[in-house]
């Protein structure tokens, strides 16, 4: 099991992925609509770990 995050972590995290100046191209041209189907599929991921 991993160690518990707080938000702060989260927050950081996302921070990096979307720094223009280190950041992928990929990461910095997603946009929320963009991300739907990852964010469909983690969570039915999380749901399964839950089950």
């Amino acid at each position: 099991m991993l160690a518990s995050k707080d938000i702060n972590d989260l927050i950081s995290t996302v921070t990096a992925l979307r720094n223009h100046e280190s950041a992928c191209a990929w990461n910095i041209k997603q946009t929320f609509a963009s991300i739907i189907p990852y964010m469909l599929e983690e969570t039915y991921e999380v749901i399964d770990g839950i089950e």
